[in-house]
C-alpha cells in the first residue's frame, strides 16, 4: 500500500501549511488537544470518496493533530466517475484537491485505493475487505473512523461491511475501537437510518479547518441550501453541539469500543 505523506509545501488559500509529525502538533491548528478514550492512540480513517474524510470527521482530525497525534487516512474510491466519464486529468486534480485539505486538517497521511465510484456492490467485498486488512497491518490503529451503516450511498454502506469484516475481534485487533461518523447529504438523506450519536467531540475551534478543507474540493462542495456547503458544515456543528453543551460538534455512533 502506497501511503502519501502531506507535504508542507502545500499551502491552502488561507496560507496554512502542515507539519503533522507525531512530536509536534501543527503551528496553524490552535484548539484544545484531544486526549480522552478513546481518542488516546493511533487514528486511522476509512472513508469510501475523497471529501467523506473532511465531512465526517475533519474537526475531530483537526484535533487529534493540535495534540501531536494527526490522523492517516484511507480512501478506498476513485471519486467523480458516477456523475459521468471522468478523465485522468480530473481524477488527479480531485487527488491534489484531497491532498490539500487533508493537509488543512493536518492529516499525516494518505492511502487511495482505485475502486470505481459509487459502485463498490460491482465488485467482490474480498477485495475491499483485503484492502482495509492492509491498511490495518500496515498503520496498526487502536481507533478506525468510518462509515455509518445505513447510509443512503452505497459506498459508504459497503465500506463499513468491509471495515467490520477486516477488524473481526481476533488476537490484537479485539482491542480496536470502532466509531462511525455522518456525511452530510448521505447520512441523513437516508431517513431514519437509525444512526443514534453516542459520542460528541467539542469542534469550535476547529470548525473553521473543516470548512476551509471542503473548500479545497472545488467539484465537491455546494452553496447553500445544500448540506456540503459552509454554512451547511457549521449547521450541522450547531445541532450537534446543543445537545451537549457545545458551541459545535461532530457526532459519532459507537460499533465497538472496548475497556480492558
Amino acid at each position: 500500500m502506497r501511503w502519501e505523506g502531506m507535504n508542507s509545501e502545500i499551502r491552502t488559500d488561507s496560507g496554512s501549511a502542515g507539519n503533522n509529525s507525531n512530536k509536534h502538533a501543527p503551528e496553524f491548528i490552535s484548539a484544545a488537544p484531544l486526549n480522552q478514550y478513546p481518542f488516546t492512540g493511533r487514528t486511522l480513517v476509512i472513508a469510501a470518496h475523497p471529501d467523506d474524510e473532511t465531512l465526517g470527521c475533519g474537526g475531530t482530525v483537526a484535533r487529534l493533530a493540535a495534540a501531536g497525534k494527526p490522523a492517516s487516512v484511507v480512501i478506498l474510491g476513485r471519486g467523480l466517475e458516477s456523475r459521468g466519464p471522468a478523465e485522468t486529468d480530473d481524477l488527479q486534480n480531485l487527488r491534489r484537491e484531497s491532498l490539500r485539505a487533508m493537509n488543512e486538517l493536518g492529516i499525516e497521511k494518505a492511502a487511495f485505493m482505485d475502486f470505481p465510484d459509487n459502485r463498490f456492490d460491482s465488485i467482490d467485498m474480498l477485495d475491499l475487505v483485503q484492502s482495509v486488512e492492509e491498511a490495518i497491518r500496515e498503520f496498526k490503529p487502536d481507533l478506525v473512523l468510518t462509515h455509518n451503516p445505513e447510509d443512503l450511498n452505497i459506498d459508504h454502506r459497503l465500506t463499513f461491511q468491509a471495515v467490520i469484516t477486516a477488524l473481526r475481534p481476533i488476537q490484537e485487533k479485539a482491542n480496536l475501537a470502532i466509531l462511525c461518523f455522518e456525511v452530510p447529504s448521505s447520512t441523513e438523506w437516508a431517513g431514519n437510518n437509525g444512526f443514534k450519536p453516542a459520542i460528541l467531540v467539542d469542534i469550535s475551534t476547529t470548525l473553521k479547518h473543516k470548512i476551509h478543507a471542503l473548500s479545497q474540493y472545488r467539484s465537491e462542495t455546494r452553496n447553500w441550501p445544500h448540506p456540503r456547503s459552509g454554512r451547511g458544515l457549521t449547521a450541522y456543528s450547531d445541532f450537534r453541539g446543543m445537545a451537549a453543551g457545545m458551541e459545535g460538534a461532530e457526532a459519532f455512533s459507537v460499533f465497538r469500543m472496548p475497556f480492558r
